[in-house]
């Protein structure tokens, strides 16, 4: 994370906390980040160094209308005017992660070759509750190429339980072996 986008995300969240609008304001500025990243040509448009920052800030307010905290509509005409439109996803990342600490949440990605089963799910999403000591949120990702077991990214760690890093580990330990 740049500091770049810890600063302006941080800006962001004390506006939200100190008007206690953070779940109005996440909502709405998920809302925007989702738009910007499946419409990638709106990104390309407000990044054309031909067009004016006043030109830019119009086609946001165009297209974000209906967003409804003002907060956000005003936070995106300073992301343009400072010229840190760019940094929109990595700002939002940031943001996102002040919100769920300051909600006692952490979000979590687990690799799996297959889909976890509910029970499965439950009792990884209650142990690791229980080694952050907060709420959890989890993702499942289908990745084959893990070959089998799990690899968990939670709070910056991750836990590598995967046959592929199982593998890795014993191929290493031959190979020093032989160097002996």
């Amino acid at each position: 994370m740049s500091l770049v986008a810890r600063k302006y995300a941080h800006a962001l969240f004390l506006v939200a906390d100190e008007h206690n609008q953070i779940e109005e304001i996440l909502a709405d500025f998920t809302g925007v980040v989702d738009l910007v990243r499946s419409e990638k040509n709106l990104l390309n448009l407000i990044l054309t160094p031909s067009l004016n920052s006043d030109e830019k800030k119009g086609i946001l307010l165009r297209v974000f209308e209906t967003v409804s905290s003002q907060y956000v509509k005003n936070y995106l005409k300073i992301l343009v005017d400072k010229g840190r439109f760019e940094n929109i996803f990595e700002i939002y990342d940031d943001f996102k992660a002040q919100c769920n600490e300051h909600r006692g949440l952490v979000e979590a990605r687990v690799l799996t070759v297959v889909p976890l089963d509910e029970a499965l799910r439950i009792a990884l999403e209650e142990n690791l509750a229980k080694r952050f000591s907060k709420k959890v949120i989890l993702e499942n990702v289908i990745d084959a190429s893990i070959l089998g077991g799990a690899v968990v990214y939670v709070g910056g760690q991750v836990i590598d339980g995967s046959i592929r890093n199982q593998l890795d580990q014993m191929k290493t330990q031959m190979n020093s072996l032989r160097l002996q």
